[in-house]
């Protein structure tokens, strides 16, 4: 529902009656168009009185687009609750992102869901994503012939070769420790494993007490489709899933600790036996 939907019409209430209406089983009315308190809402819950509840059906939801949306949300939901509508859900919407919505829920809003627009689909600290193609690797005779991208620009220095992708997992929490990228025939051994940061290698760390599993998934095999891919909801899922095994802390919008995503020793060895023979 619009705004300009509602402006369409004489009033507001002929406006949620005739969406009502026509959209009884799915009906969520947008209260913020003139008065969220003093008209919106009232003329929601007539509509829901005369037009759903009589012919056997519940409101979805009211959605809130202005205005003060943690003060607001509180005000509705008591509102909804005396009215009978507890089943009722308040939807926000309005300009939000993760730290709009971070410090919504921080005071307490009664926001059942939101939702988000042009923050979602417009990257406003990077609105360009750049994604390069760069070769680096060649198969000869049967051979894998390692190929490297030299850049003065130490982030665009591709790593080379045929690689593997493996994930440490803590046994005592299951909780995801670092990624760690090797060469594609390298086996991650069971008793313990050093782990560095690239880029400062000195920084290095023992793993220890872990499970490892790979990443990757093969896709395509000589050109034919050899996956089959699961529907949205085992993605939803799976995706949900993934997220619980990282720390909190990796997960917090503000300041979050860093996630590592290292290299082997082999293929460390190898990126700079390919720097130093350019």
């Amino acid at each position: 529902m619009a705004h300009s939907f509602i402006q369409a019409f004489d009033s507001e209430y002929e406006a949620f009656k005739a969406y009502a209406e026509n959209y009884p089983n799915d009906c969520t009315l947008l209260i913020d168009t003139y008065d969220t308190i003093n008209s919106g809402i009232k003329n929601a819950i007539r509509v829901f009185n005369e037009v759903l509840v009589p012919n056997g059906y519940r409101p979805k939801a009211v959605r809130l687009d202005s205005g003060d949306l943690s003060y607001l949300s509180k005000k509705i939901r008591t509102i909804l609750d005396n009215a009978g509508f507890e089943d009722c859900k308040i939807c926000g919407t309005n300009a939000l992102d993760e730290f709009v919505i971070t410090s919504i829920l921080d005071e307490g809003a009664k926001i059942d869901l939101f939702g988000v627009g042009e923050n979602l689909i417009t990257a406003k600290s990077n609105p360009v994503f750049g994604g390069v193609y760069k070769l680096v690797a060649v198969e000869k005779d049967g051979q894998i012939i390692p190929k490297i991208k030299v850049s003065n620009n130490t982030i665009k220095i591709t790593n080379p070769s045929f690689k593997k992708l493996y994930r440490f997992y803590d046994k005592s929490t299951n909780k995801a420790l670092a990624d760690v990228i090797t060469l594609y025939d390298e086996v991650i051994p069971d008793d313990g494993y050093v782990i560095f940061d690239p880029t400062s290698p000195w920084k290095n760390k023992k793993l220890t007490n872990y499970t490892v599993r790979t990443l990757q998934e093969l896709i395509f095999d000589n050109g034919k489709l050899v996956y089959n891919s699961p529907d949205l909801h085992t993605i939803a899922q799976n995706a949900k899933k993934e997220l619980d095994t990282l720390w909190n802390e990796v997960k917090r919008i503000k300041n979050p600790h860093k996630y590592y995503v290292d290299l082997s020793q082999k293929l460390w060895d190898l990126k700079n036996e390919l720097l130093e023979n350019k």
